[in-house]
């Protein structure tokens, strides 16, 4: 197909047969338009990453969607990201991560083009094998090490290891330097296998190091705490990372309940 009928197909998006053939591909597709929101994504792309319609994600910020924050709970800027990057076509170097809507770290490739001269690029990614992912374990590895982060912890089960090691994260939440690599590391288990691990009690152990993190902060700031003072004691390094996390939990920037504390009654 031609740049012109790239362009042409491209700019449907409605009915007819180009339309047809996207949404029953079975490589997940997503279109991104020029002012970086979804345009499109069919129901490959939205199985997934655990959609159940496209109505969930059309419209929403591209980048946002797909992983406003890394692996480690860490931000990833916007401007940082190449699947962005309109100039000409990019592929993944190296397996990267999306976010699923439930907030899982899924492993991917991806690969972005134009679409014609409209200023949408079309984004196509897959999720990465055990054979082909350099940093996830086949099946039988995996387990091997979730054993042994068992008997690290010194406890007879999988579920009291990770209640361990939510523990750690409730002792270490405040060292800005501990991370899901860390803690990872800590129980001699790769980051994969970690998630895994929690995966089995449906939460991430980079949520619940940013749940705990953002709780201690909420407490300190409801004790009278500066905004700063908060978002550094309870680990975030950078207040505007802390800000943007903070008003995702509570629904409100921490200078709101800065502000209530410090208001006489």
């Amino acid at each position: 197909m031609d740049d012109r009928a790239n362009e042409a197909a491209a700019g449907s998006m409605g009915p007819g047969v180009f339309a047809e053939m996207v949404a029953a591909a079975p490589v997940p597709l997503w279109v991104i338009g020029i002012d970086g929101v979804v345009a499109f994504a069919n129901p490959a792309a939205l199985a997934l990453l655990g959609y159940g319609s496209a109505a969930e994600v059309i419209g929403e910020s591209s980048h946002d969607t797909l992983h406003h924050r890394r692996p480690d709970g860490s931000d990833y800027p916007p401007q940082t990201c190449p699947i962005l990057d309109r100039a000409g076509s990019h592929e993944a170097g190296e397996p990267e991560w999306f976010l699923t809507r439930a907030g899982q770290a899924l492993p991917v490739t991806w690969t972005t083009r134009p679409l014609g001269s409209s200023g949408r690029r079309l984004l196509s990614f897959a999720e990465v094998s055990d054979s082909l992912a350099a940093n996830r374990r086949r099946p039988a590895e995996e387990g091997r090490a979730l054993r042994h982060a068992v008997d690290v912890a010194g406890v007879p089960s999988r579920r009291l290891a990770r209640e361990a090691m939510l523990r750690r994260v409730r002792e270490e939440f405040g060292d800005p330097d501990f991370t899901v690599a860390a803690l990872a590391s800590e129980f001699h288990l790769s980051v994969r296998s970690l998630q895994v691990l929690f995966a089995e009690a449906g939460i991430s152990p980079a949520a619940e190091i940013r749940r705990v993190r953002l709780e201690f902060a909420a407490d300190l700031l409801a004790g009278g705490s500066t905004v700063r003072h908060a978002a550094l004691a309870s680990g975030f390094t950078d207040p505007g990372t802390f800000a943007r996390a903070f008003r995702r939990q509570y629904g409100e920037p921490p200078s709101n309940q800065a502000r209530r504390t410090s208001t006489p009654q």
